[in-house]
């Protein structure tokens, strides 16, 4: 199975405005998603997905992969799958661009999940207890069947834990992807759902329509870039990583 990496980098954001491009010690930080993502021996190739010039042209400049994408794009699935018209591959793995320090065991865990050949969607979920990021609408939480399919995802708790003394665990989606070829092709061709609408959650629009989506518990965090002033905590995970 030949697997492709696929970084969606958009220039426009309203808390963030040129965030792939933003320096971390002295190199954008799309080149540091980048990185992390070439220590994966199991990606056959990686690349960054996006509709900038500015974007595009650094990316040439550093010696990385990347595919121009259409403005028409309005989710970084859109941008994976204009990556899987023009590349060929048979799984898609779709890895966010602010997440400069990004696990490599977690695009492992993804990929692992599709030595089960019945699995054609997957993501992950790692479990919280703080009760802030749980009550958080920003936290996407998910709920998951024996088989770690998908039940429900939502930016309320679930499961709510009303009742004292059977409190069931809570877990937080964690934003990568990967899709099978077809499935991929399927997906983008299924109309916006009224779960998906509600919450604001693309995903539900799979499990809406009857696709499963296996979704593997992880034991490796992210840190994502929101606003500029989380560069300088990057910048200081990174030289503490270098210097240990």
């Amino acid at each position: 199975m030949k697997i492709i990496g696929v970084i969606p980098a958009r220039y426009q954001s309203s808390r963030f405005p040129g965030k792939p491009l933003a320096l971390i010690l002295d190199k954008p930080m799309i080149w540091w998603v980048y990185q992390q993502c070439m220590k994966v021996d199991e990606l056959d190739e990686v690349y960054v997905a996006t509709d900038d010039q500015r974007i595009f042209d650094t990316c040439e400049q550093l010696g990385m992969r990347v595919v121009m994408t259409s403005d028409q794009c309005h989710t970084g699935t859109d941008r994976v799958g204009e990556v899987a018209a023009k590349v060929d591959g048979d799984l898609f793995v779709n890895i966010q661009g602010d997440e400069p320090l990004i696990e490599p065991q977690m695009i492992r865990d993804i990929i692992g999940i599709f030595n089960d050949e019945s699995v054609y969607y997957g993501s992950l979920r790692k479990q919280i207890a703080d009760e802030a990021e749980i009550q958080a609408p920003s936290t996407v939480k998910v709920v998951v069947d024996k088989n770690e399919d998908a039940l429900y995802f939502s930016r309320s708790v679930i499961p709510s834990n009303v009742k004292d003394g059977k409190l069931a665990r809570v877990y937080r989606h964690v934003g990568i992807y990967a899709y099978k070829r077809d499935f991929l092709q399927t997906f983008l061709q299924l109309p916006p759902s009224e779960l998906e609408a509600g919450e604001g959650l693309e995903q539900l629009r799979a499990l809406e329509n009857g696709y499963k989506l296996r979704v593997h518990e992880t034991q490796f965090d992210t840190i994502g870039v929101d606003f500029p002033e989380h560069i300088a905590m990057v910048e200081n995970l990174i030289r503490a990583r270098q210097g240990s």
